[in-house]
Formats: C-alpha cells, structure tokens, sequence
C-alpha cells in the first residue's frame, strides 16, 4: 500500500498532517497523533478510506474495555499477517487515521474506536468485523446514552453484508443496538453493572435480570443465546465455541482477562485465524499501556485499573472481590463529577474491609466508602496505600488523572 496508489488531495492530506504531527512532538505538545489525523482529515474528508486500502481490520468500541480488548484482539489475529493499531488509545476518527498512515505496508489492523466515531470510521475501513463490549453512561461525554445507542443502530444496519458484529449478549442495549447488523455473534461478556440496563431500549418496559441472562415482560425481547461463552476450567477458564472449549491464560485480574480473550478469539475466527493459535497468542499479552502491569513496591505488587464510570468502579469492585486481592482507590480532581461516579458504584460490597484511598479526591471518596460500611484507611501518597495492606498483589483501582499520574510514576521508578 504506498503513498503512489493515493489521489492526489489524499497524498497531500497525509504529508500536511505528518508535517503538523512533527511540529507538534518538536513544540512538545504531544505526539502529534491526533492533530496530524485532524489536519489530514480537514484536506481530504476521505483520508481514512485512503489509509485504510484493501487491508482487513477489526473495530473494537464499548464504553469500557476498549483499549485492553483491542490489544488482545492485535494479539489473537497476529498469525494472520501484520497488524497495525493505535495503541496510543487516539482512538477518534484523526488518531485513526494517524495510526494507518504510519504503517502502511500492514495487512490487517485492531483498532480501539469511539463509541461516537463508530459510523465514520467504519464507513471508511469497511471492517471485517466490530466488536462491541458494553454501552453504558459516562459523566465526562458530553454525549447522552440514548444519542449513542441510536447511532450504533444506524451503524449496525449500514455494516458490509461480509462484516461479522461481535457482540456482548449479556447487556440488553448491547443486543438491542446491533440486532440490525446483517451478520452478529454473541459472546457472554457479563454485565457488572445494570443500572443503565434496567428499561428497555425498544419497548421502555422495565427488564427482568438473572444472574445470567435478561428478558422483558414487555415486548418479548430476551437474552440470545451465545456463540463465545466464559466458562471455568479447573483453577482458571476457558472459551467455548461451537461445542470446543479452548483454554485461555490471561494475566489481566478477574474475568476482565478471559471475557476480553472471548471477545478477541471470536474476532480472530471471523478473520480466519486459528483459534488455538490465537489463544496462544492472547495468553502472552501482559499489560496494556501500564493497566493490570503488576508494578513491585518491596515486598508488594500493585495493579493498576483505570475507572471512568459506576460500570468501571462495578468492575474493579469485583476483580477485588473475586480475586480476594485487598483494594486501594486513588481519585485526582477530574471535573465537577469527578467522584459522582463512585456514589452509584457497590462498595457495600466490601463493607468491612480495609481499603486505602490517597489523591487529590481523598475526603469525598473516603466519604463513598465510609458510606458503603467500608473500613477507610487515608494514605498520603500512593506507596503508603499500598502499603498500608499486607504484602502481596494489592489493586490500585483509579480514575483517570490518578492512573496516569501513578503509571507514570511507577514506569519512571520513582517509588
């Protein structure tokens, strides 16, 4: 794929955003990722089209997990050929565009897409498939949910009859939004949080929930059955498909990593990959731009999770639950809302036990928690949180600011 198949404005749309990607990195403004995608994108409308070329790519979107299943996607099609991603996590239609440009010899690429670019950037790729996590709110998008789901309908419905959109069954918006997809298959990717699930998107009834399924006494609507499915496997899990199961060794805490690896093996299927091969390759990725990375502090190994919404906070509450590991919180001044997405979050399931909160955030979170019945011990810095917990493998669950700040920290080895 070089530069010489291009048109002409596509050519000059990418050399004006290198340019202006270089400038940037030289102001040290940054990578230049999204600027230079930016500018490339306002030359020619259609750069995405150019870059993308006849290569096959999966699209990853869902309002958490983006980042961490599109790394283990990039794992699982690696037999296929050469990947390219954006692992920047510039995941707008720009730092899309960016990422293709600068690799365009690649045959297929992963790449993480904003919920709200979803249409664009599939319009412009022509995936062979999409895959969707979970859909819930976000107090920092200036997006409703509502706006969002409406969107990825429309996108399912304009999706390439070759494209496969590879779905979370368990989350009824999830269902609901791509039932308009031509091809779709189902993984059971679980639900850690409801409270955005409870009414029905196509009829506005209240839905019922099992603790594994879901269904809605007013149109019908109900929990399809899945083509990927998590299941135990002695003392980790296993993926089972079309009535194989596939053992799956993931480092990522909890049921994050093998639900992550179910979305990533039925991507890999849909691209023509092996599967066994492509659980091989999912078991080796580690850690995603510093998240789950196990940092040692002395006798202490601590696991960053980065949190967004009460669906994030769900989650790590039960990752530190299921895993039985103690739980640190660290929340940094974000915005006007930056706790109000703790207070919806079910801390009351750790009530009595110990977790150490530290940040610029610590007095209203200790306020969460102490609400929720948990035993709160406030540590000044992130090294006494940790450490305020018996020696061993100790979460660090933080909100944005709080997680690039420590990653950085910790990578820089200044703890």
């Amino acid at each position: 794929m070089s530069d010489a198949r291009d048109p002409l404005r596509a050519r000059l749309a990418l050399a004006t955003g290198r340019s202006a990607g270089r400038l940037s990195q030289a102001l040290g403004k940054g990578s230049g990722s999204m600027i230079g995608g930016r500018l490339a994108l306002r030359v020619d409308p259609q750069v995405l089209r150019a870059v993308a070329g006849d290569r096959r790519s999966v699209l990853v979107t869902g309002t958490n997990g983006k980042s961490t299943v599109t790394a283990l996607v990039a794992a699982a099609i690696t037999p296929g050929g050469t990947v390219v991603s954006n692992t920047t996590g510039a995941n707008m239609t720009d730092g899309i565009v960016t990422a293709l440009s600068a690799d365009r010899t690649s045959e297929l690429a992963a790449l993480e897409v904003d919920e709200v670019y979803l249409e664009q950037v599939a319009r412009g790729t022509r995936p062979q498939a999409v895959v969707v996590l979970n859909s819930s709110r976000e107090y920092t998008r200036g997006v409703s949910l509502k706006s969002t789901l409406e969107h990825w309908r429309r996108t399912a419905a304009a999706l390439p009859d070759d494209c496969v959109a590879i779905v979370n069954v368990d989350d009824p918006l999830v269902s609901w939004a791509f039932e308009t997809a031509p091809r779709r298959v189902g993984v059971s990717g679980g639900l850690y949080w409801r409270g955005d699930a409870l009414i029905c998107p196509a009829c506005g009834s209240v839905q019922d929930f099992t603790d594994d399924s879901w269904s809605c006494p007013g149109c019908g609507r109900s929990r399809p059955a899945p083509d990927w499915k998590v299941v135990p496997d002695g003392d980790g899990w296993a993926v089972e498909h079309d009535g194989r199961r596939t053992r799956i060794e993931v480092t990522v805490p909890g049921r994050t990593g093998p639900v992550g690896g179910a979305f990533a093996l039925a991507a890999a299927d849909a691209l023509g990959v092996d599967v066994a091969e492509a659980a091989e390759r999912v078991s080796a990725v580690a850690d995603v731009d510093g998240r789950y990375a196990p940092y040692r502090l002395g006798d202490h190994a601590a696991r960053l999770l980065m949190l967004k919404n009460p669906a994030g906070w769900a989650e790590a509450i039960d990752v530190a639950v299921s895993t039985e590991r103690p739980l640190v919180v660290a929340v940094d001044p974000f915005g006007p809302k930056d706790t109000a997405t703790m207070w919806e979050a079910p801390f009351q399931r750790l009530a009595g036990q110990r977790v150490a909160v530290t940040g610029g955030r610590t007095a209203d979170a200790v306020a969460i928690l102490d609400a929720a019945g948990v035993d709160v011990v406030e540590a000044p810095d992130i090294e006494s949180a940790v450490r305020a917990h018996a020696p061993g493998e100790v979460i660090v669950a933080c909100n944005y600011p709080a997680f690039r700040r420590i990653s950085k920290q910790f990578r820089g080895g200044t703890h």
